[in-house]
């Protein structure tokens, strides 16, 4: 249940700044790629539908912008910290909390 609530505090920091066409702050920023990076690795037959998830992410964002936000320090660990926490999280709880995302995102 920690992971379900994980992925939805990273949806709900993430959709207004989607809804407005910004990138999230860099500390959210990175947790959430980190978790649907690491969604797609667990999640293997669904790997491609996390890429098109992250790409939707930045798909109005200048590309700079999204690489200079990649490359900060805040971005960085939160994507590290969120990936070590998903990590350590049972691979089926994580499918089941990762379909969720996949399903909000619709």
């Amino acid at each position: 249940m920690k992971i379900y609530s994980i992925l939805c505090l990273s949806i709900a920091i993430a959709l207004p700044e989607i809804a407005v066409a910004k990138l999230p702050p860099d500390p959210a920023f990175g947790q959430l790629e980190g978790t649907i990076d690491h969604c797609a690795q667990v999640d293997a037959p669904s790997a491609a539908k996390y890429q098109d998830l992250k790409k939707r992410l930045v798909e109005d964002v200048q590309e700079k912008e999204v690489a200079e936000a990649r490359k900060t320090k805040e971005y960085k660990e939160s994507y590290d910290a969120m990936s070590e926490a998903l990590g350590k999280v049972p691979n089926e709880q994580v499918i089941k909390a990762c379909g969720s995302l996949l399903e909000s995102k619709k």
